[in-house]
This record gives structure tokens, sequence and C-alpha cells, in this order.
């Protein structure tokens, strides 16, 4: 590691571990059977009541479960884009997808060692799209910041 405070050491500490943590929830859910697997997914959109009902009405169960496998993987690549950040000091949006796509391959491979589940191009073609889309929104949000606090320091002048 460079250099780096102690402060600086903890953030980029527990940047990686929000990582681990995502990874490790996203394993555990690839972990289920597919009709425990059902059941979650079925109790989720029961949970998330009339809001999620109504698009489940329109994509269905496989489309919502879909969404779901999107936003697991966009979250993990916001995670990892913060985490590289953190550590290195630069944008790294193609790395960071990179390890989102990569990690939805194992998972896919993972299940197919789980009853019922199994391999699917598809699955990991949602999730490296929700994983572009999360790096996406980092990316844009960092430029955003860039610029205000440019343009904020050029006001102060």
């Amino acid at each position: 590691m460079k250099n780096y405070s102690t402060k600086r050491k903890i953030l980029i500490s527990i940047s990686w571990l929000l990582v681990a943590a995502c990874m490790g929830v996203i394993f555990y859910l690839s972990h289920q059977p597919s009709e425990k697997s059902a059941q979650q997914s079925l109790a989720v959109i029961g949970f998330l009541g009339k809001l999620v009902e109504g698009l489940v009405n329109v994509i269905g169960h496989e489309g919502f479960r879909s969404v779901a496998h999107g936003l697991e993987f966009c979250g993990l690549a916001v995670l990892l884009y913060n985490a590289l950040l953190q550590a290195t000091g630069k944008q790294k949006p193609i790395l960071s997808w990179a390890l989102a796509a990569v990690y939805a391959v194992s998972d896919e491979i993972h299940q197919i060692f789980i009853p019922g589940r199994a391999f699917q191009l598809q699955d990991i073609a949602v999730d490296a799209s929700g994983a572009a889309v999360g790096v996406a929104a980092c990316v844009a949000l960092y430029v955003t910041i860039r610029k205000l606090r440019g343009k904020s320091i050029e006001k102060e002048r």
C-alpha cells in the first residue's frame, strides 16, 4: 500500500470489506436450491407490496428475478468502483466492470453444483449489464462532482 494515513487505510479497508460482504450475499443467494430461491423471491415480492406486484404483473416472475440479478451486480460494481478508486486514487471503470462480470461467471459456475440450479448465459448477460449500469452511474457521478468542485473553486478566486 502507498504511504496512506491511518484514516485512509481504514477507508480503503472498509471499501473492500463491503465488496466482500456483497459477494458473500450473492454467493449465499446463489447457494439456495431452486425451490428455496423461488420462495425467497416470492417473499421479497410480498414484502415490497403493491409497487413490486405491479411490476411483476408487467414483467412476470422471471423478469423480476432478472431485474434483481441486475441490481445485485449493479451494487457490486458500484462497490468495486469505489474500492478501486479509494485504493488507487484513480477511476477504474473497466476493471470494476470486468471484476463484477468475472464474479457473475463464477456465480453461474457455482450454481451448476446446486440442486435445481444451472449455468445460464442469459444470467451472465443480465449481471454484466447491471454491472455496466452501476459503473456508468459511478463515472457520471464522479465527473459531475469534479465539475461542481471545479466551478466552486473558480468562483472563490
